[in-house]
């Protein structure tokens, strides 16, 4: 009976050490193996998050591009518009002749180019150049037009349009006081 009793003894120490080692090695599990995961797997989560959000974010960036673009383009377009010449002499004959050329494409009559005084500042020179002419509207609006697509700088004083003492209708008769200016330097 002795050696059942010491084998029964033996069988309880061992299930004991087993589960020593059982808790051991579960315990070693958790804090060396299954920790160290999870803490890495919510880091993951959080990094993912975070890329997420950057994405979301850079998507909202990106979608306004082609609005920007676009906006960039029409300032591009009006920067051109702005975009002058002041030439360093004052070059009457070449204006006078651009003007000229211009109203005989917009189908002008009688038109008359008068230069007045230069006026002299610190940094530029400004030229008063009277026009008169005749047509009808259409032909002086597409002088007007012409005219401001010039790469000279120019600037409209005033304007008088009248109609034509012809009679004849949408004809008129224009008074057109500009300056073109340039810098002596």
């Amino acid at each position: 009976m002795r050696a059942l009793r010491t084998q029964a003894d033996w069988c309880a120490r061992v299930q004991l050490v087993l589960g020593v080692v059982l808790i051991a090695v579960l315990s070693g599990f958790v804090a060396l193996v299954y920790r160290p995961s999870s803490e890495k797997l919510t880091d993951l989560r959080r990094q993912t998050d975070e890329q997420r959000n950057r994405l979301n974010d850079n998507l909202s960036h990106v979608s306004i591009l082609p609005a920007v673009m676009s906006e960039v383009g029409r300032m591009q377009m009006r920067l051109e518009h702005f975009d002058k010449q002041l030439p360093r002499q004052p070059e009457l004959g070449p204006f006078i002749n651009d003007i000229t050329e211009v109203s005989r494409q917009a189908n002008l009559r009688k038109v008359a180019v008068e230069p007045g005084v230069p006026n002299r500042t610190d940094l530029y020179t400004e030229w008063p150049i009277a026009l008169k002419f005749e047509g009808d509207f259409n032909s002086v609006f597409a002088f007007l037009r012409r005219t401001e697509e010039m790469s000279r700088l120019t600037q409209v004083k005033s304007m008088k349009v009248r109609g034509a003492d012809n009679g004849k209708s949408g004809q008129v008769q224009v008074e057109l006081s500009m300056n073109i200016y340039f810098s002596e330097g």
